[in-house]
């Protein structure tokens, strides 16, 4: 008596060889299992659902159209993933060289990483002229300031959790270039929030000069 194997048992790479074979539904299967890890990618990227929308999509369209340069025995989930990281750096190079970037565009896991690693003082002198929220739209704004190699690097390190090797791995770079690339993001940041604060600084001055005429 024959036993019914659901999808759910077939592993990846079987799935693959009967894509391979001509068994293209067999590509939902692929789909469903890691649609979620896809989708979670592109929101570490983006706010906007068609964007995250686009993104999935495209993803999963290169990956059925490049599945026979899938290595057996790796993982699939990380082959897919490497796709759609590339896809988000891909999309946010776009609307960069657009001058498309903007605050909207931020995601919160950016912003809270901002909020968190770079700019505690910056936030407490703000708690006490306005509110949280405003400084972290502040910080947002630093954030547009960045390239989007840098904007990437920094997500997979923080949102993704990244190692150097795997982001090396990921965007086809040296693991000299992700470490270079990471520090200078940061120092980057750190300089455009001393300009900010240097700014500040100025209108308060003159905010009081012309109280005290």
């Amino acid at each position: 008596m024959a036993i019914a194997i659901s999808a759910s048992d077939i592993s990846d790479d079987l799935l693959v060889e009967n894509i391979l074979a001509g068994d293209s539904s067999a590509f939902e299967t692929i789909v469903e299992r890691y649609r979620r890890r896809v989708f979670a990618i592109a929101r570490h990227f983006f706010r906007q659902p068609e964007t995250v929308e686009d993104i999935a999509q495209e993803t999963f369209t290169k990956a059925f159209f490049a599945l026979h340069s899938y290595q057996r025995g790796a993982s699939l989930e990380y082959w897919l993933a490497r796709i759609a990281v590339n896809n988000c750096y891909d999309e946010l190079r776009r609307r960069k060289s657009r001058g498309e970037l903007t605050v909207s565009d931020l995601t919160d896991d950016e912003v809270n990483w901002l909020d968190n690693k770079l700019l505690p003082v910056s936030l407490n002198k703000h708690a006490q002229i306005s509110d949280y929220q405003t400084a972290a739209e502040i910080t947002g704004k630093l954030l547009t300031k960045i390239s989007p190699e840098d904007r990437t690097i920094l997500i997979l390190l923080h949102a993704e959790e990244y190692s150097i090797a795997e982001i090396a791995k990921a965007m086809n770079w040296s693991e000299a270039k992700v470490k270079i690339r990471a520090f200078r993001a940061r120092h980057s940041l750190r300089s455009a929030l001393k300009r900010l604060n240097l700014t500040e600084q100025r209108k308060e001055q003159q905010e009081a000069a012309f109280l005290a005429g």
